[in-house]
């Protein structure tokens, strides 16, 4: 097997598997992720039928680059998903005044919100019931027949996609807290006017367990929307990164 090849696979190959949830998190140890993403890049270059020792430095530099960006832009498209939702956590943490209580997130290494860590914990559930680490994989070996091994042509529509797609990370978060965040607008209004009607009565402290007790009322009640919406969101992330490939290899 050329060796240039299997570099040139493996780093397609390394770049879109640290996104991919679970396998891309600092909890996995890097000789398993290594050891992984060399054996499926050993698969993959192996049933390759490309020619890659005629390529000089800039062909080759600038192919490693396509392979780079080519990753980077499928690994993006897979976060966004998952940095909506933990967006739309924060921001029901933020309502229910659960911010401060925050916790170690396992496969980010990094504090995240009660409410953050659930729903990240729901998608994820989502993500490997529907098994998406299955499709993206695919995606990612059908990559080689849109954009070959050592071609470095890139469409210019792929930019313009990207950032249409970014922008849902915002849109998923409106989604997934507009329930809660309605819920809390019409209760600090019924607040507010307690509060002008009874002065006597402490809201700041009241509106504590209210503000919890409704949240968490209103999530058991929303649940079954709120998982349908994640599953259709994970199947739309499929449709997208196989959209990004093809749109780069055109």
């Amino acid at each position: 097997m050329d060796p240039v090849l299997f570099m040139l696979v493996f780093i397609r190959v390394s770049i879109i598997m640290m996104f991919i949830p679970v396998f891309g998190s600092p909890v996995v140890p890097w000789i398993t992720k290594m050891g992984f993403c060399g054996f499926l890049a050993l698969i993959v270059a192996s049933s390759l039928n490309t020619d890659v020792s005629g390529l000089g430095n800039g062909e080759l530099f600038m192919s490693i680059v396509t392979d780079f960006l080519m990753a980077t832009a499928v690994g993006l498209i897979i976060r966004f998903i998952f940095d909506g939702i933990q967006l739309a956590g924060e921001y029901i943490s933020y309502q229910m005044g659960l911010t401060v209580m925050n916790v170690i997130d396992p496969l980010s290494n990094t504090q995240i919100s009660i409410i953050s860590q659930l729903k990240q914990l729901l998608a994820l559930l989502i993500f490997f019931i529907i098994n998406g680490h299955h499709y993206l994989i695919k995606a990612m070996v059908s990559s080689f027949e849109y954009i070959p091994v050592g071609s470095h042509v890139v469409s210019k529509e792929f930019l313009k996609e990207i950032i249409i797609i970014s922008s849902r990370i915002f849109l998923i978060a409106l989604k997934l807290s507009s329930p809660i965040l309605v819920a809390m607008f019409v209760t600090n209004v019924a607040m507010g006017i307690i509060a002008r009607a009874m002065p006597q009565i402490n809201i700041f402290m009241l509106s504590f367990p209210i503000y919890i007790g409704l949240c968490l009322i209103i999530m058991g009640i929303f649940m079954p929307f709120i998982l349908r919406f994640i599953k259709n969101e994970m199947n739309y992330m499929i449709f997208n990164v196989n959209k990004i490939i093809q749109l780069m290899g055109s």
